[in-house]
């Protein structure tokens, strides 16, 4: 998991307490419909932090520029307005660490470039930006890049969504915990205010996970619950709930008992582990430390000649990977020297230390199985 000091707030309150704010590196792509909202968040987003802040402008008139951001004029007949030349300044400001860009907006990429250069666009920008330790919002509506935000949702980091008063998160990496919750949002006077739907989250997640599992339309679920596919479209975007006849319908045809339909604690299938993108620090930093996951993984630094070992003797399984250096690894009779790249699983015999050979810092792995 990310450490603490890799957060960075929003700008409001309401979104770091219920998000649990940002990560360094976060692209987070904004799906809404109401404007007011859009603007909120971007202005407060650019009202915090010490790290260089930039608006980058793809359509519109000239906008209200908050002092101390840079603006990138990407509009046609603007100095950026050649693509390349934009993703080149995106990046650009994208070097400093925890620098924040509003790029306004995805709907703009669509009209210009098409559904697949818009995607490849992105495709590049994302990571580079998340390589960077930068923090990107991205402006988008369903109406304007609907057609391509599948796929765009598989590159960033987070994807929100907001309609109708409700708050939907569709991915959050890093944060499993709120995937798939939703709010109740209003934005008064300046003020964004979310308030948890406990039972519109775990239905929407139940329908959306149990179409999933089974490969089925939302057509198909409504015509099971003898609803229309409207209903069960706005029942998954957290919208609306449906009646218990409906959802005994649902329930029946599916084979499902109505804790099942609402007990789904969203799991992606996987468990992500992030380093902290500090200067490295010497010892070792626990990537995953869950026993009950079955493998543990540990990054390990050295300086230049240190020596170090494991702070317990492993029972089990060791595997040894070596990203950088080289590295002796101290068994009990053996000790074999592993270069950048090399890996070593160690069976029977206990890891007992490491060593690095060089006058440069090295890099490991260490993951055992439990």
């Amino acid at each position: 998991m990310p450490l603490e000091h890799e957060r960075e707030s929003s700008g409001i309150p309401a979104v770091d307490e219920r998000l649990g704010g940002l990560l360094v590196g976060d692209n987070v792509v904004w799906i809404g419909d109401d404007r007011r909202v859009h603007d909120l968040l971007e202005e407060r987003f650019l009202s915090v932090g010490s790290a260089p802040r930039a608006l980058i402008l793809l359509g519109g008139d000239d906008p209200r520029v908050p002092r101390g951001v840079d603006v990138v004029d990407g509009r046609p007949g603007r100095p950026h307005a050649d693509p390349l030349e934009l993703e080149r300044a995106i990046v650009d400001l994208g070097r400093h660490r925890r620098a924040r860009l509003v790029i306004r907006d995805l709907d703009v990429l669509v009209r210009r470039l098409g559904d697949e250069r818009a995607v490849t666009f992105f495709s590049r920008t994302c990571p580079r930006l998340f390589d960077q330790g930068a923090i990107a919002y991205w402006r988008a509506t369903r109406a304007g890049s609907g057609r391509i935000l599948d796929q765009i949702q598989r590159v960033t980091q987070c994807v929100f969504e907001f309609s109708s008063n409700r708050l939907r998160v569709r991915k959050a990496e890093g944060r499993p915990a709120i995937r798939g919750q939703i709010f109740d949002l209003r934005a008064d006077e300046g003020q964004l205010r979310l308030s948890e739907i406990r039972a519109a989250s775990r239905l929407a997640e139940g329908l959306r996970r149990l179409r999933a599992e089974r490969g089925l339309t939302q057509t198909e679920i409504a015509r099971m619950a003898g609803v229309s596919p409207s209903a069960i479209s706005q029942a998954e975007a957290g919208h609306r709930g449906l009646g218990v006849e409906t959802l005994l319908n649902i329930s029946a045809a599916l084979g499902v008992s109505l804790d099942d339909l609402f007990g789904h604690t969203p799991d992606t299938g996987y468990v992500l582990a992030r380093r902290d993108r500090i200067p490295p620090r010497r010892g070792i930093v626990a990537l995953l430390d869950d026993p009950n996951a079955g493998l543990r993984a540990h990054l390990i630094t050295l300086g230049p000649g240190e020596a170090g070992g494991p702070p317990v003797v492993h029972k089990g399984a060791e595997l040894i990977m070596v990203s950088a250096g080289l590295v002796q690894i101290e068994l009990n009779e053996e000790a074999p020297v592993l270069r950048a790249g090399d890996a070593l699983l160690v069976t029977r015999d206990a890891i007992s230390g490491w060593r690095n050979l060089l006058p440069e810092p090295a890099r490991l792995f260490w993951i055992v199985r439990d």
